[in-house]
């Protein structure tokens, strides 16, 4: 972190991986997620020490940094104004009429995590958490998974790349990507009719997203208004500045 002069958050990062939850309390967790997505030296150092603790614990996500992320969940799952639906014009890129904010900041590099559910803490011992995340050990370390979300926040299910998501209608999508180095991210639904349906970003060019293991991108999406009415694959794209191809992956969605 000698890139980084703010003393309280290097502070708050040795309180977090020292002391656990006793060390920091759910809005001050906030408040260094939201420092991580504006701080590449404090993030590669909060990635580093993750990545530690995870091998310590045999777990992919640490009990108190779990604990903290469920809180700010519950948090960000409160009822929210529905964004206007605006009707779509012929070509234009899919657009969700609510989404559920479940990270720190609409930034699209926001740094988060997903919450943890049975399947996310069942790591196979002594493989590195990079291929813990692909979808077979040995394989490229990039890639989407997407969650199937409840209203009350809970995890129903999951799909890795090359994976089927279920989830059904009332419920919300959520993807989290796994990236070792910044590049540039764009998610794209191509559903057998109709225009494509962009998930991330809503609108205008891919973003670049920092290197991060289940990151969580910014927004849910909820299934409602028939957008998931049959298999739509979703396109995962991982670009360098040039807009050459770094990695190019896929996870599908289905209806229950």
């Amino acid at each position: 972190m000698s890139g980084c002069d703010d003393r309280r958050m290097k502070q708050a990062m040795a309180a977090l991986f020292e002391k656990g939850r006793d060390g920091m309390d759910a809005d001050g967790f906030e408040r260094l997620r939201e420092h991580l997505a504006t701080c590449p030296d404090c993030q590669e150092t909060y990635t580093r020490l993750s990545r530690v603790e995870s091998v310590l614990e045999q777990r992919a996500l640490p009990q108190a940094r779990s604990a903290l992320l469920e809180q700010a969940l519950f948090a960000r799952l409160q009822p929210a104004p529905a964004r206007a639906v605006v009707a779509p014009e012929r070509r234009k890129w899919f657009a969700s009429p609510l989404f559920m904010p479940l990270a720190l900041s609409a930034a699209a590099a926001t740094v988060a995590l997903v919450v943890v559910a049975p399947t996310l803490e069942r790591r196979e011992q002594d493989v590195p958490e990079w291929q813990a995340r692909s979808s077979a050990p040995g394989e490229g370390a990039w890639g989407v998974r997407a969650f199937c979300i409840s209203p009350e926040g809970t995890v129903l299910s999951e799909a890795r790349p090359g994976g089927t998501l279920t989830c059904a209608e009332g419920n919300a999508v959520q993807f989290s990507y796994t990236a070792p180095e910044r590049v540039r991210l764009s998610l794209e639904g191509l559903p057998s009719e109709g225009e494509p349906l962009r998930f991330f970003p809503s609108e205008g060019p891919a973003p670049e997203v920092a290197a991060g293991v289940d990151v969580t991108l910014p927004f849910s999406t909820p299934v409602q208004g028939g957008w998931l009415t049959g298999p739509v694959p979703v396109r995962a794209r991982f670009t360098d500045a040039q807009g050459r191809t770094v990695a190019d992956t896929q996870v599908t969605l289905q209806p229950r």
